[in-house]
């Protein structure tokens, strides 16, 4: 057989590859924020591609006797299962910047927001703070190579072509959602708890010296107590962020093996 021939059965399986790495590009933390250029995150994807496909087993090429009309869905498929991947690990990073964001608007910071070019949206300082702080956990507890290792490990289950509608994490995604929307209730109790008395005693305050300007007077005390708060939580929100995404990444390894 012609090397171009041999070489043209190999170029729709790999496209099919190449999909399948891109769509982590998208949600996964720190390499799927919108800071890192394009031409980048499609050579880095490219790489990992050409070092992945050699070693691919032969059964899962079986994109060989496709058309390409037939290739335009299974392309589609192996996007979303890389990109279910990146978006199911990064819930974890954002819900410490949603709690952040909780704890920015009860101390009065919301007026005060920043743009974050990350992911192209405006919050306040504590959101930024934190949502940095659960990107260097993530990266610290090797965040992107479990990331690259479930996709990795997603060839052996789901060979090329091979996703199907009932395969799709809808049930594990609404169940991360809502583990992460508890983790950042827990990372914003105690500004909510520590604010909240404060209202109470400056209410009680405010009855008793009415004379007293109670704005010029709580703003400022909701402010420092919300930083001292803040500082004296980092310990307990970093390990509760750490434990958070330990939780998710043996569930998406766990389902990427059960597929």
């Amino acid at each position: 057989m012609p090397g171009s021939e041999l070489l043209l059965q190999h170029v729709l399986p790999f496209g099919a590859v190449l999909a399948r790495l891109a769509g982590i590009f998208l949600m996964t933390p720190a390499i799927g924020s919108q800071s890192v250029p394009v031409r980048v995150k499609a050579l880095m994807a490219l790489f990992l591609a050409l070092a992945l496909y050699p070693v691919l087993p032969v059964e899962t090429q079986s994109t060989q006797n496709l058309t390409m009309v037939d290739l335009i869905p299974v392309l589609v498929g192996e996007g979303l299962i890389g990109l279910a991947i990146g978006a199911l690990i990064s819930l974890p990073v954002l819900s410490v910047q949603m709690g952040g964001q909780i704890m920015g608007q009860q101390m009065g910071l919301g007026i005060a927001s920043v743009f974050n070019p990350a992911l192209e949206t405006e919050g306040d300082v504590v959101g930024q703070i934190l949502l940095y702080l659960a990107l260097l956990i993530f990266l610290s507890f090797d965040g992107l190579e479990i990331a690259h290792y479930a996709l990795i490990e997603s060839f052996s289950t789901v060979p090329i072509g091979g996703l199907a509608i009932d395969r799709a994490p809808l049930e594990l995604f609404v169940g991360l959602l809502q583990s992460g929307m508890h983790l950042a209730i827990r990372i914003a109790a105690p500004i909510l708890c520590i604010l909240f008395l404060e209202t109470v005693a400056v209410g009680f305050v405010m009855k008793t010296v009415p004379q007293l300007n109670i704005l010029s007077f709580g703003f400022p005390v909701k402010i420092m107590l919300g930083i001292f708060t803040t500082i004296a939580s980092l310990t307990a929100i970093a390990g509760a962020t750490g434990v958070e995404l330990e939780r998710t990444f043996e569930i998406i390894l766990d389902w990427v093996l059960s597929l």
